[in-house]
């Protein structure tokens, strides 16, 4: 009995010694990257930028901001890594950002690095800057720590703004599925916050053209169901502000005269916040038939600016070729600028808000 108390204490003894010895990533020695942020600089090198938090007493935090430049962006990191007093890791990366003239050449050979390291969550965000990445980055200043900033920004204009959901694995999605372009939220400056200024949309990898997000209620909702929108509305008679607008979009497609026709049908439910006419509910269908046709007709300006760049961020194809035995990838492209592309909308206001 004494000898197998003996043994289990020398195996114990054993491992602990081994583990002494074996080589590890201690923590205390290692910093996370939170942001970071891609320009063009000279000779056709590339800028990053990277913020790494260091987490002080009574819950504050210390942000690190590191700039190099180098012919790649893992040869940067290796600059990085000489400028830090840690080694910087990407395993809680939350937001990347590329510089508008960055995106104009392209941005798959700069989001690959993302792609190829397994450490990177793909619901991580990524977005356009109007001005330089590390302009931005820079001028950002926050108590709780930049990462937690700019995750916040983008979740809070997802759930409750204009900015569709948009991560590395949807713009990844789109780049290598064929059937489908990608777009980005792009940012500028205002005092010392980051604004969300416009949507950003891509030919292949490359930017191609922007709509303003104070338009972009309605891209978002031909391009997926809403839960929590708003909605302005601006004629001679009254002014209209909806809110906790929902909506749920269906898509039909069909071929006429051998070339497809497609119809997104958009349902939409609001309340009214603010309305400067005469009494709401005397004047409710009025003001449902007006949203639906301002609606319609904003999308209908929006899809066809996308025919002209021949590009489909709305997943258009995508949807066509689920549907069609008959899909034929190059006829479908050669068609895609001169389809008929129909839009529907309802309108239901479920409440009534303040009058002024």
């Amino acid at each position: 009995m004494n000898l197998k108390y003996i043994v289990a204490f020398g195996l114990v003894i054993t491992s602990l010694l081994i583990n002494v010895s074996m080589p590890s990533k201690v923590i205390d020695k290692i910093n996370m990257i939170t942001v970071s942020g891609y320009d063009k600089a000279e000779q056709n090198r590339i800028k990053e930028t990277v913020v790494a938090p260091t987490y002080l007493e009574q819950g504050t935090v210390e942000d690190h901001v590191y700039t190099t430049s180098a012919d790649t962006v893992y040869g940067n990191r290796v600059k990085l890594n000489s400028k830090a007093s840690e080694q910087l890791l990407n395993g809680k990366l939350r937001v990347a950002f590329y510089s508008e003239e960055l995106a104009k050449q392209g941005l798959k050979t700069p989001i690959e690095f993302l792609t190829r390291d397994t450490s990177i969550d793909s619901n991580l965000f990524l977005a356009i800057t109007k001005v330089p990445a590390v302009e931005l980055i820079n001028t950002v200043k926050t108590k709780k720590g930049k990462g937690v900033y700019f995750e916040d920004l983008f979740e809070h204009n997802i759930i409750h703004g204009n900015l569709p959901d948009v991560s590395l694995k949807t713009f990844e999605d789109s780049l290598k599925g064929e059937t489908s372009d990608p777009f980005l939220p792009m940012f500028g400056i205002e005092g010392e916050t980051a604004k969300l200024e416009s949507l950003a949309f891509f030919k292949d990898d490359r930017l191609v053209d922007t709509l303003p997000i104070t338009q972009a209620d309605v891209f978002k909702m031909l391009y997926e169901n809403v839960g929590d929108g708003t909605y302005q509305y601006k004629s001679d008679d009254y002014n209209i502000s909806v809110e906790n607008m929902e909506s749920t979009r269906k898509i039909t497609a069909e071929k006429k005269n051998g070339s497809p026709e497609m119809t997104l049908d958009v349902r939409m439910t609001g309340v009214v916040r603010e309305y400067t006419g005469e009494q709401v509910m005397d004047q409710k269908s009025k003001i449902e038939t007006d949203i639906a046709q301002d609606f319609t007709e904003k999308a209908n300006r929006i899809i066809k600016s996308f025919q002209e760049l021949n590009i489909d961020p709305l997943k258009l194809e995508d949807f066509f070729k689920s549907k069609h035995r008959s899909y034929n990838q190059d006829q479908f492209k050669e068609d895609y600028s001169d389809m008929t592309i129909k839009v529907k909308a309802d309108m239901r206001l479920t409440g009534t808000g303040t009058r002024r």
